[in-house]
């Protein structure tokens, strides 16, 4: 990357909670199964159906609150997000988006959370990362693709699901890589989340954009979606950071 850039990334963790049933029904949230058995009108969204909130679900979402020192709400509120899914059966998503659970908070970047090449070359001075929010979901089914067809699993459908949005308040792959080290340790030792990202219950929307030094309106964003290891989240990043600066470089805003 040519000098004259200053990054900006932002960072968007789903986060699958460590609970026996789904978010809104008794569904088991057992890994494995035969498809479509852990299912029930609830979860798969069936005309007059009524989902109620699992309250181990809210109990985990205060725990990570408070361990990364966020407001708690004293209220929040479930709404509909509405457009094509093709992973739900009832073609919306329900979402906290007014009314969070959670707000503000902070990740620290820890010393041994950064990869192993830059630890052995001399850690960073220590930082914070500011969270926006954090807010309860639920998960979208599984979806296999073949050559000429899809076949729908809907045993993930209605599991819950955390987001934890951070600031655009990153500077560098480094560092988007200790975040999630430490992120997933918080995690672990709350006994909230495996948070396994190969196997899909811990997945990273990351947000980045440059500008050149001394400009403080951000430059146009780029979203790389549902990435599933932190090597990758670090390599993406490197990728994005050099094609950005090129184009910048050509006068491509």
């Amino acid at each position: 990357m040519t000098r004259q850039y200053e990054t900006v990334i932002g960072l968007e963790v789903h986060v699958e909670l460590a609970t026996k049933t789904k978010i809104f029904c008794s569904c088991s949230t057992q890994f494995g199964g035969a498809p479509n058995t852990h299912t029930c009108p609830v979860c798969t969204g069936m005309p007059g159906s009524l989902p109620v909130l699992n309250r181990q679900v809210g109990e985990y979402a205060m725990a990570i609150g408070l361990a990364t020192n966020c407001e708690i709400a004293r209220e929040c509120k479930f709404d509909r997000k509405n457009y094509f899914y093709p992973d739900m059966a009832k073609n919306y998503q329900t979402s906290q988006l007014d009314l969070p659970l959670c707000l503000g908070g902070e990740v620290p970047l820890y010393p041994w959370s950064y990869p192993n090449d830059v630890i052995k070359a001399g850690v960073p001075p220590f930082r914070t990362v500011k969270l926006t929010r954090i807010h309860l979901e639920e998960d979208a089914a599984k979806i296999t693709h073949h050559a000429n067809y899809s076949l729908i699993d809907y045993n993930r459908a209605g599991s819950a699901l955390m987001e934890i949005v951070s600031e655009p308040d990153i500077d560098t792959p480094e560092e988007a890589y200790a975040y999630l080290k430490s992120l997933q340790q918080i995690l672990n030792y709350g006994d909230i989340s495996d948070a396994d990202m190969e196997k899909g219950q811990m997945r990273c929307d990351v947000n980045i954009s440059l500008r050149p030094h001394g400009q403080e309106e951000l430059g146009a964003k780029v979203e790389m979606k549902n990435i599933n290891s932190m090597s990758a989240v670090r390599r993406a990043l490197h990728y994005e950071i050099r094609r950005q600066a090129e184009e910048l470089d050509m006068g491509i805003p």
